[in-house]
């Protein structure tokens, strides 16, 4: 079952969410979480990271430098898309040139994105929370992650999952945006079944 993300998603977020998915399931072959994962705030929206896996360079939502392992292309994907989801309009530019690989489905974002403004935080109550993840593909160049999470819009609680590409491109992973035509929806989940738990290192 497909959900469309515009529903649950706040406007913010929704701008990255709505245009960067590609369908797949979860697979029967689990890479293991960082067990170093740590987590930090970017826009409202709590984000994780690893001093192994990334990132590791520059600040906010321009931070990069992911490791070349499954860890690292999931890092990216969360870490990449929330912060092309909550840039504002003076910074955007520079985080989809730093955490997308060029290509038609950049420039339809960026179209996009040109016309909207983004200003202020996500509200605590309506943030995503990314709670789990499947690498549904790997290859040293290429990856696909399947990220699961939960959030909460009004009474309504959901979980769901969409899928991030990435390309290694240079020497660091980058979200492979899809064009519109592609017209992916996130899969509503009953459960975490088939998926890493992201939890901070105890």
């Amino acid at each position: 079952m497909t959900l469309s993300r515009s529903a649950r998603l706040t406007s913010a977020v929704a701008v990255v969410l709505i245009a960067a998915a590609c369908g797949s399931e979860a697979s029967d072959t689990a890479a293991p979480a960082p067990s170093d994962l740590e987590w930090r705030t970017v826009g409202g929206v709590d984000v994780p990271s690893s001093p192994t896996a990334g990132p590791s360079t520059g600040t906010g939502v321009t931070r990069h430098g992911y490791d070349k392992s499954p860890q690292g292309a999931v890092l990216a994907a969360i870490n990449g898309q929330t912060a092309l989801a909550v840039a504002d309009d003076r910074t955007w530019p520079e985080v989809v040139n730093t955490v997308t690989a060029p290509g038609p489905g950049r420039d339809a974002f960026a179209v996009a994105r040109a016309a909207v403004t983004v200003a202020g935080t996500v509200p605590q109550e309506s943030a995503p929370r990314f709670v789990g993840f499947d690498v549904t593909a790997y290859e040293p160049d290429a990856a696909t992650a399947a990220v699961s999470v939960a959030q909460t819009i009004g009474e309504d609680s959901q979980l769901y999952s969409y899928p991030v590409a990435l390309q290694w491109v240079g020497d660091d992973w980058r979200i492979v945006l899809p064009t519109p035509e592609e017209n992916i929806d996130a899969a509503e989940l009953d459960d975490l079944a088939g998926y890493t738990a992201l939890k901070a290192a105890s």
